[in-house]
């Protein structure tokens, strides 16, 4: 016969374990486990441009680095953050957060757009311009041979009001042209090209690939270098939200933080898992790919670097107000 100790001993070590499994006792279960401790929304909707500056965002969802975390990135194509923010801080928003130029940013700040989403936010640095990463090209044809003959010429930018502009107004100026007398022209990247050699416009500034993309298959030329002089290592882009999300959410943030780093520190060690991924999203040939100039993947936002960008756009008229960069930096991103 059981002595009846040894029976109640048994079934309260099995009720325990039980309960241990269901995770009652304080214990993590099975849905807790990982470094996010739950987010609170695994499904982000992340607005992105096809160009070689979002590489370690497909590196990281092609690593798992996301999923690993607990986050379903879906990637909707934009043509610039100039279109895109308006959306991002509707009360219908189509993503949660959204990669483009600082330009874009900061200039919707001081418009007041997002102010009742509590501002935007930048969550992320993205890209930093490295020489032949950032380039105003001309057509074979066209009437611009040399920066002087860009007054009264037409170029090509994805959005106006945006770095582009700035840059392009910037090196114009310490080369002696007057940046008032050009034409600035809106068109997503994969139209410069055409654009270019059928002499629609005189100029167009481009990003990787599509820089080499223009030389290789329409002849494209180099005219000048807008990151050079005055905007040398110029910070390009990042990836922003609203204050809103970022404060509702803010486990989620920090966990596409976490992956997101990853993902640049992979992208800015490896050129090879770099070229390996043009083909899939930029739409290139491996042959393209292999010949684009890369950038730098920076793995903190530098608030005296970033500066850089508002500064210039006070100088430039396109700000009435000093924005300070650092008040537009997540609290508890990381930063340098």
């Amino acid at each position: 016969m059981v002595r009846r100790p040894t029976v109640l001993l048994a079934i309260v070590a099995t009720v325990l374990a039980t309960l241990s499994g269901c995770g009652l006792l304080g214990g993590s279960s099975g849905d807790d486990a990982g470094p996010t401790d739950k987010v609170e929304k695994s499904k982000i909707r992340l607005g992105l441009l096809p160009v070689v500056d979002v590489a370690s965002v497909h590196l990281a969802i092609q690593e798992g680095y996301f999923k690993q975390e607990g986050l379903d990135v879906d990637l909707i194509n934009i043509q610039g953050a100039g279109a895109a923010i308006p959306s991002l801080v509707s009360d219908n928003a189509s993503y949660d957060i959204v990669f483009g130029n600082y330009v874009s940013f900061f200039n919707s700040q001081a418009k007041g757009i997002a102010q009742k989403v509590e501002g935007l936010k930048f969550v992320a640095d993205g890209y930093v311009a490295k020489p032949n990463t950032w380039m105003v090209l001309a057509g074979k044809d066209s009437a611009a041979k040399k920066i002087t003959d860009l007054p009264g010429k037409k170029i090509a930018v994805t959005t106006k009001q945006s770095l582009a502009e700035v840059s392009i107004r910037s090196v114009l100026k310490v080369n002696g042209v007057d940046a008032t007398q050009v034409t600035f022209i809106e068109m997503p990247y994969t139209d410069m090209g055409a654009a270019l050699s059928a002499n629609r416009v005189d100029a167009a500034l481009l990003a990787e690939p599509f820089i080499t993309q223009a030389g290789k298959d329409y002849g494209a030329v180099q005219l000048f270098d807008a990151a050079s002089g005055p905007t040398a290592d110029l910070p390009i882009a990042g990836y922003g939200t609203t204050g809103k999300f970022a404060r509702e959410n803010p486990k989620t943030i920090a966990a596409f933080q976490r992956a997101f780093a990853k993902g640049q520190e992979a992208a800015g060690t490896d050129r090879s898992k770099v070229e390996k991924l043009l083909p899939g999203y930029a739409k290139i040939d491996p042959q393209t790919a292999a010949l684009v100039n890369l950038g730098g993947f920076p793995s903190r936002l530098e608030s005296t670097r970033l500066q850089r960008i508002p500064d210039l756009m006070l100088e430039f008229g396109m700000l009435k107000e000093r924005i300070e960069a650092s008040s537009m930096i997540l609290s508890g991103s990381p930063t340098g």
